[in-house]
């Protein structure tokens, strides 16, 4: 789920013009992500709408901010909503089922090869065995 919280922070150019910087500030939990996603994909679609990264924590949350003019809020999140809109609608239509690469022929159980190794699986490679003789 992605959150967007709202920041500022003052930037002074002198002591007689005062130049403030509005930031808007984005959270995006890349553990959330689908593993049809990968995480670089999602950040630089995330830099594409004008976000810059700020930092991505052990946790795997990425925050990130780009300059906001207040007077623009109205404009902004219309577009934003249906552009969200329109990128689950993409994400479902490009939805596909992944095939097995690796199956355990007693409990029939399956790993797709993708993201963390499947439990049963590192159990198996923990015990000393050639998990090569499990691929589907």
């Amino acid at each position: 789920m992605t959150r967007c919280i709202w920041f500022t922070a003052n930037a002074f150019e002198s002591r007689e013009t005062q130049l403030m910087i509005e930031w808007e500030y984005r959270k995006i939990s890349l553990n959330d992500t689908s593993r049809q996603t990968d995480d670089i994909d999602l950040l630089r679609a995330a830099g594409e709408d004008g976000w810059e990264l700020v930092v991505i924590l052990p946790n795997n949350v990425a925050y990130l901010k780009r300059a906001f003019d207040r007077a623009a809020l109205p404009e902004r999140e219309a577009p934003e909503a249906q552009r969200q809109s329109a990128a689950t609608a993409a994400s479902a239509d490009r939805s596909y089922e992944v095939k097995p690469k690796y199956r355990d022929p007693k409990t029939n159980e399956t790993w797709s090869g993708r993201g963390r190794m499947a439990t049963w699986l590192k159990r198996k490679q923990d015990a000393g065995e050639d998990i090569e003789k499990y691929l589907a």
